[in-house]
């Protein structure tokens, strides 16, 4: 046998010391630190010989790095209690890694502690660091060749030292054994004793089986320091008093709520980049964006709408909080206009931080708009501002994300790559809403393309709703959770419920539910009202004489293959946004007949003037006809002004042959060329049809809601003021600027002109009147009108607090809207009126009791919400819509549809349990990290939490389709993990072990592949074309494009706007070499030549920790 060990093939110092310890009577070894790994390894043959004396003598202490051990030497002049505790605190940092956290070491961590206690293994820690590794053996007496030999070299006694690693040792017989005998026996003379003193050796075994992961913790307070940790990545105790005193001097009262949320902003800005701020409306959020731009002490830019930028007296708007707040170098602009603030930006002016008002608008990351705000926020601390950062889809969401965080380097989720992620869930979200629209769909392929997505999501079977609407849930809270931990959100029922904050609440105004207003129709203009939402705007194919909309949606003529799966991606692009186009009109139409019958009619003459102008070119342009793709992208149902604008420019485009042909159809081609003109001729008959029967009905010149709306109104405002109250104002909310201007005369007529009407833009002048009429906090108070006509332009960002009362004079079908609107008069920075008040409109009919108007009422609405569709979300997808539900819904208190969050929940269940189990709570700051409990459950699951900046749990019976693991949402851990002081604490069962090993090495895999080339892949894939072009030019760019490329790999910081330009390069294989090298330029100013080492730089990294493990297991 070779003297060297150098752990190559079956030369590992593992089996030769494994081999001399099954004979030997004493052991001395000498290494930097007693590894338990070491042991470990060794515990079978130190099994086999009971009587064995082993001495270790341990000369360095260790420290964990990345959580990695790496050993140090303490400083050389501590005294001993100081080297005690150095190496206690060694071992806790040891025992407590990952090399530990296995079943074997579990099963053989008694026998460690039994040969310590028995003192059959005895350490001592040298005076002096010493790195030798020194291995003597004195071998039994019937050994008849040596009596003793001695093993040193490199190795430590770790199972890599002994194993795995490459090493060299050299094993010595007899000679130089007494030498190296003394120098061993000399540093243990002089050594500070730890397991043969009574108090060291009781503190070390202390701390093995009491503060290590060894230490055997009950479910419930397991339970309790799970919801300890993830409390303490949301809350910060901070606490300055220079932000009270601040608000005080400049005449702001110094809420608790507001100032914890500074604190809290302050240290998600720290740890991401940036803050959503997105407490419901009228709690405050520019006061503290404003106070966390105080507190930074940088430079910044505050983009807002116009109409929130204020007056140059700064007595309004964000001109007024940049001075109230002492923000005297920042800027505040219009986020209407980016290309100024970028050309602002490209002066050295050292901005930092960028507050963005309203960032909810620029939630489409694949737009031009975004990518500007984009390059705008890029390398800089960002603030966005929004009361509905969870009322959007998922890549809505990433895109609000990404103005911050590195979307492929993310700890804001257990795995880094948001983008993947997010994939996955807009694509679930994608289909969890075709299988609920199109489940029972009249249309064929459209019920069995529900059924194959939803047998593809949970297995064959008939769709079961409920699985569909449970997996939407789930995919909510998950989607919620990623964006929570950089989100600072409070509603009014947290700060109610909160013991903290629930005294400050007290002093806001009372929200009243909802009252209903009545106006009455004769039977024949009831009978026409039900004719448009049933017959004339329906997408059912029962009625012939139905709107068709041929102009918007002509690929259904023009006879193209439709056969699944031989579309072209454009022409599947082209089929759904013109439908989309169509069917938001369609529903745009339904919605305005019950705004008003002035903006209904004046809808209708729109249409019907574009459909002759639209026929008219045609019939002179040889059949051409045009079609602007972008244009028709634009169609937003959220926004029903846009369709308007969309409308004016269809009707342009047709009037002139020059106008911009982004798609042209030539008419004469099409295969239902003659049903083209048929359902146009038919349209344009149904607008003439439906002009005569308004005007002969007389709804526009005898409005009964105008009417109804002139009465009840004028009784409002003549009603005795409350003692200490003001009178009452009213703020009249429309969605339609033609609603507004139907009302604007008779309105102005009737209350001599003290209305202000908002239609159009917000110009100095009305910014003025609107502030210093409606505006309890400004510094000029006029009384100049009662009341306030406006469409949503004024739903976000002011403060209307003189007005008591919102009338809704059409329904806002979107709750988030109501909430907006009602945020206007229910501020926290005044409370004018005890009560607040809600108006919504309805129709009935002439001679109706109130039953039954409420019958005719339901009716109504529910058909409209049947034409609707998606366009309302107001039932669950599993609620079974009715008449008197919607009503009820329609008219429920808009404060009541949000429930008390999670946060304050769990901040309120730590508050009692600090109450009724002081000690224990008070335990939970000592606990061990990768606690192991068991308990009984309804079935069989392991719930893994895992710290990574942030909590994540997981469970190896949630993962997607593709069997990846998904981090479990939070209420759902909740659920599995909840129990009491009385819960069995059971044994780990005989599978915890393989499950738990598994998710530990897979948790944080995840990836997700499009079935299509994504613009990402394209453009990634145009770059790498680009470093095989043989053009000189193109070369001088070889060091930004490769940038560019390991951006789109690794990092994902573009916006899909630009990947999609780059993509667009390759110009259908032909591409431009000199525009490129233009738009390379244009790019990289844009950037800056090195803009990922500054995105590399910025990056924080952690590493995942599993901290509790808690089994459920099916107990009787």
């Amino acid at each position: 046998m070779s003297n060297f060990i150098t752990n190559s093939g079956n030369n590992n110092l593992k089996s030769r010391l494994s081999e001399l310890i099954r004979e030997s009577q004493e052991l001395k070894f000498l290494v930097g630190f007693f590894y338990f790994s070491g042991i470990q390894e060794l515990i079978d043959s130190l099994q086999q010989n009971p009587d064995l004396i082993l001495k270790i003598l341990v000369g360095l202490n260790v420290d964990c790095l990345s959580y990695c051990i790496v050993e140090y030497a303490e400083e050389r002049d501590k005294q001993n209690v100081e080297r005690i505790l150095l190496y206690h605190q060694s071992v806790l940092k040891a025992i407590n890694n990952d090399i530990f956290d296995n079943e074997l070491f579990y099963q053989q961590a008694s026998y460690i502690i039994e040969q310590i206690t028995a003192g059959r293994i005895i350490i001592r820690k040298t005076r002096k660091p010493n790195h030798s590794k020194l291995y003597l053996f004195k071998l039994k007496e019937e050994q008849i060749a040596r009596k003793n030999l001695f093993i040193t070299g490199s190795s430590n006694l770790t199972k890599a030292g002994m194993t795995d690693q490459d090493e060299f040792n050299v094993e010595i017989s007899d000679y130089g054994f007494d030498e190296a005998e003394q120098y061993f026996d000399t540093l243990w003379n002089n050594a500070i004793s730890i397991t043969e003193d009574d108090k060291e050796k009781a503190t070390l075994l202390n701390n093995l089986q009491y503060k290590t992961l060894l230490k055997s913790i009950h479910p419930f307070d397991a339970y309790m320091y799970v919801v300890k940790s993830w409390l303490d990545t949301f809350y910060t105790e901070e606490y300055s008093s220079d932000i009270a005193y601040f608000m005080q001097k400049k005449g702001y009262r110094p809420l608790k709520y507001e100032i914890d949320a500074v604190w809290q902003g302050l240290s998600i800005l720290e740890e991401n980049g940036g803050v959503i701020l997105a407490d419901v409306v009228g709690l405050g959020k520019s006061i503290i964006a404003s106070l966390i731009g105080w507190k930074m002490r940088k430079r910044g830019i505050i983009i807002c709408p116009p109409g929130l930028i204020g007056d140059e007296t700064a007595r309004s708007g964000w001109k007024q909080y940049k001075e109230d707040f002492e923000l005297y170098d920042w800027e505040v602009r219009s986020g209407g206009d980016l290309d100024s603030i970028i050309e602002f930006l490209n002066r050295p002016k050292n901005i930092e931080v960028i507050i963005v008002d309203e960032a909810h608008r620029y939630r489409n990351g694949t737009t031009e708009t975004y990518e500007k705000l984009k390059t705008i926020c890029r390398g800089r601390k960002v603030i966005l501002l929004t009361a509905t950062p969870f009322n959007n889809t998922p890549a809505d969401i990433l895109s609000l994300l990404s103005l911050f965080i590195v979307p492929k380097k993310s700890n804001i989720t257990l795995n880094s790559n948001l983008v993947d992620l997010f994939r996955f869930y807009n694509s679930l979200f994608k289909d969890l809403a075709f299988i609920t629209k199109n489940r029972n769909s009249e249309d064929p392929s459209k019920k069995n393309d529900a059924q194959r997505k939803y047998n593809g999501l949970f297995g064959n079977g008939e769709i079961d709703i409920k699985k569909v609407t449970r997996r939407a849930k789930i995919l909510s809270q998950q989607i919620r959770e990623v964006i929570e931990p950089v989100t600072v959100r409070r509603n009014r029922l947290d700060l109610l419920y909160d013991p903290e904050y629930k005294e400050e609440i007290k002093e806001l105004s009372k929200v009243e539910n909802p009252k209903e207003w009545y106006y009455e129709l004769t039977q024949e203009q009831s009978a026409f009202y039900d004719r448009v939402i049933e017959e004339y705007f329906t997408d059912s194919q029962n009625f012939p004489d139905r709107f068709k909309g041929p102009v918007y949606k002509p690929y259904k003529y023009e006879g193209i293959k439709t056969e699944e799966g031989k579309l072209t991606r454009q022409e599947q692009i082209d089929q759904l946004s013109q439908d989309n186009l169509y069917d938001i009109l369609r529903r745009q139409m339904v919605k305005r007949l019950e705004s008003s019958f002035g903006a209904f009619k004046k809808s209708v003459e729109n249409l019907l003037n574009s459909y002759i102008q639209i026929k008219t070119f045609i019939q002179n342009s040889n059949g051409l006809y045009i079609l602007d793709r972008k244009l028709i992208n634009k169609a937003d149902v959220d926004d029903p002004e846009s369709i308007d604008a969309i409308l004016d420019q269809f009707r342009q485009n047709n009037l002139d042959k020059e106008g911009r042909k982004n798609k042209i159809y030539n008419v004469n081609d099409f295969t239902l060329k003659e049903e083209f003109f048929a359902d146009m001729d038919s349209d344009i008959a149904l607008f003439q049809k439906i002009l005569k029967e308004i005007d002969s009905l007389k709804l526009v010149e005898n409005d009964p809601k105008l009417n109804t709306l002139l009465k009840n109104v004028h009784n409002i405002l003549n009603q005795p003021p409350k003692k200490g109250e003001p009178p009452a104002k009213v703020v009249i909310f429309s969605e339609y600027a033609d609603t507004v201007k139907h009302l604007e005369s008779s309105l102005k007529e009737h209350f001599k002109n003290r209305v202000l009407v908002i239609t159009g833009g917000l110009s100095g002048t009305i910014l003025e009147e609107i502030n210093t009429n409606f505006d309890a906090v400004h510094t000029i108070q006029n009384d100049d009108y009662d009341i306030l006509l406006s469409t949503d332009k004024l739903s976000e960002g002011f403060n209307l607090n003189r007005a008591s009362t919102v009338i809704n004079y059409d329904i806002p079908w979107n709750p988030v809207r109501v909430i907006q609107r009602v945020g206007r008069i229910n501020r926290i920075s005044k409370k004018v009126f005890d009560k607040l008040y809600i108006i919504n409109y309805f129709p009935t009919e002439q001679g109706a009791d109130i039953v039954k108007s409420r019958e005719i009422a339901e009716q109504k609405m529910f058909m409209i919400h049947q034409t609707l569709g998606e366009d309302t979300r107001i039932f669950d997808p599993d609620e079974e819509p009715t008449p008197a539900k919607l009503f009820t819904k329609l008219q429920t208190n808009p404060y009541e549809l949000e429930p008390e969050g999670l946060y304050t929940k769990l901040k309120n269940l730590m508050f009692n349990w600090k109450e009724q189990y002081p000690e224990r709570v008070k335990d939970l700051e000592n606990m061990p990290i990768r606690i192991k409990t068991a308990k009984p459950y309804s079935s069989d699951s392991l719930v893994m939490c895992i710290r990574k900046g942030k909590l994540f749990c997981v469970s190896q019976d949630f993962t997607d389709e593709e069997g990846h693991y998904l981090s479990l949402p939070f209420e759902e851990v909740l659920k599995r993990i909840e129990c009491t002081p009385e819960t069995e604490h059971l044994k780990l069962s005989p599978d915890f072990w393989q499950a738990y090993n598994l998710l530990k090495k897979e948790a944080d895999n995840f990836s997700y592949r499009q079935s299509q080339l994504s613009n990402s892949e394209k453009a990634y894939n145009f770059l790498s074309y680009l470093l095989e072009v043989p053009d000189s030019d193109i070369q001088n760019w070889y060091p930004f494009i490769l940038m560019l490329k390991e951006d789109i790999q690794n990092y994902g910081t573009l916006p899909d706007y630009t990947l999609k330009t780059i993509a667009d390069w390759n110009n259908n294989g032909k591409p431009n070499f000199k525009h490129i090298i233009q738009e390379l330029e244009k790019l990289s100013k844009t950037l800056g030549k090195d803009y990922l080492n500054k995105v590399k730089y910025g990056l924080k990294v952690y590493e995942p920790q599993v901290i509790v493990a808690i089994e459920d297991r099916i107990w009787n």
